[in-house]
């Protein structure tokens, strides 16, 4: 009689286990295609655009020496 008990919180274990698994695998999924469809509009491309603009003059600011060390070897003036 133990061992049937055992085998049956086991089994609703795994079972409630897998539900919530799936439960968050559609959330997931869920939000991918929020995040797609949001990417795909006007705001989600002038947020990209404004993202790279930021990263690339960070990038500018961190990398200023590597960058005039690369103008002066090719003599390029910007």
């Amino acid at each position: 009689m133990l061992k049937k008990t055992k085998n049956r919180e086991s089994y609703h274990r795994q079972y409630y286990r897998k539900q919530e698994m799936n439960k968050l695998r559609k959330v997931i999924q869920n939000l991918r295609s929020e995040h797609k469809l949001f990417m795909s509009s006007p705001e989600g491309i002038a947020y990209k655009k404004r993202l790279t603009k930021e990263y690339y003059k960070q990038y500018r600011i961190d990398n200023k020496e590597k960058l005039r060390a690369y103008q002066k070897e090719y003599l390029l003036t910007y």
